[in-house]
């Protein structure tokens, strides 16, 4: 899957696998923000959150693990997704419920404003993602947002490189779509 071994990860790697917190945190930078950035973009309630749970399960697997970088890196996405679908799931079964016990103050308000102007644009970009399939919506993700190759793409979504490719393509062409119907609309306004 790797195209060619990396003699320093490998080491990192083995020594973390040996118990080395300052190699396991070396593979913890290394991925933190790309995770992160995966999370957001599957709009997760927690981002950071959902780093720290994945790293936790990182390290508590990481004796079992087997591989070349490249299949860890897909190992960590592959945990990073699950974990996410997990989070899907429980929100879509949680009942929201609303406690009047507490009124906002005007402050709070105003943070919340701030924070709400500041995703707009963010939110219509994912907004657009809404039209792909959960397996395109990720492929899309992982290539684009956490920068990562066809070979950890398959390895993190448990396909081969062949059916990434078909399905980027796929979902290139869906968004192509949709953003034809859209573009006549904001000319037109």
């Amino acid at each position: 899957m790797s195209s060619t071994p990396n003699p320093t990860f490998d080491a990192v790697l083995a020594a973390a696998k040996a118990g080395d917190s300052i190699a396991f945190e070396q593979l913890y930078r290394m991925l933190n923000r790309r995770v992160a950035s995966f999370a957001a973009a599957r709009r997760a309630a927690d981002p950071e959150g959902v780093v720290n749970d994945v790293f936790i399960r990182v390290f508590k697997n990481l004796p079992t693990f087997e591989g070349d970088q490249d299949r860890f890196i897909g190992w960590v996405f592959q945990i990073a997704r699950n974990r996410l679908i997990d989070e899907t799931r429980h929100r879509q079964r949680r009942v929201d419920e609303l406690l009047l016990a507490e009124q906002p103050t005007t402050q709070a308000l105003v943070a919340v404003d701030d924070e709400a102007l500041s995703q707009i644009e963010s939110e219509r970009l994912l907004g657009q993602l809404d039209c792909l399939t959960d397996d395109q919506r990720d492929v899309v993700l992982l290539r684009v947002v956490a920068d990562q190759s066809l070979e950890v793409v398959a390895a993190s979504l448990d396909k081969s490189v062949g059916a990434i490719k078909s399905i980027q393509r796929r979902a290139i062409r869906t968004l192509a779509r949709e953003f034809e119907e859209i573009v006549p609309e904001a000319v037109s306004r």
